[in-house]
């Protein structure tokens, strides 16, 4: 399991950031995070992220983010699904390292 810090992008002359390698066990990143998600591979993925998150005393399920071939998807993964240490675990489905992905912050 890596635990996977975000990086600062805020800077307007471009920060150089660390792509990040798929893996089938739960890495984690930072709850907040921006990520981009892309898909090398020639089939369709499933990248779950633990949402770790109650609404009142009902859990709120855990997210899966579809990649079909080739495709790139950004989003943020809410504060709200952090555990008690503020991360959030990522598993990806199948041959997991076709999955590279960049965790963002500062924007």
């Amino acid at each position: 399991m890596a635990d996977h810090a975000a990086v600062d992008v805020a800077s307007s002359q471009g920060t150089a950031v660390t792509e990040r390698s798929g893996t089938a066990s739960a890495d984690t990143m930072p709850a907040g995070a921006l990520v981009l998600w892309r898909n090398t591979g020639v089939g369709a993925h499933t990248v779950t992220l633990t949402t770790n998150n109650t609404v009142g005393d009902l859990a709120v399920a855990d997210r899966s983010i579809a990649l079909a071939a080739g495709q790139v998807k950004a989003g943020r993964v809410p504060k709200e699904w952090g555990d008690v240490n503020k991360r959030v675990q990522v598993a990806i489905d199948g041959t997991a390292s076709e999955v590279k992905y960049y965790v963002l912050s500062g924007i």
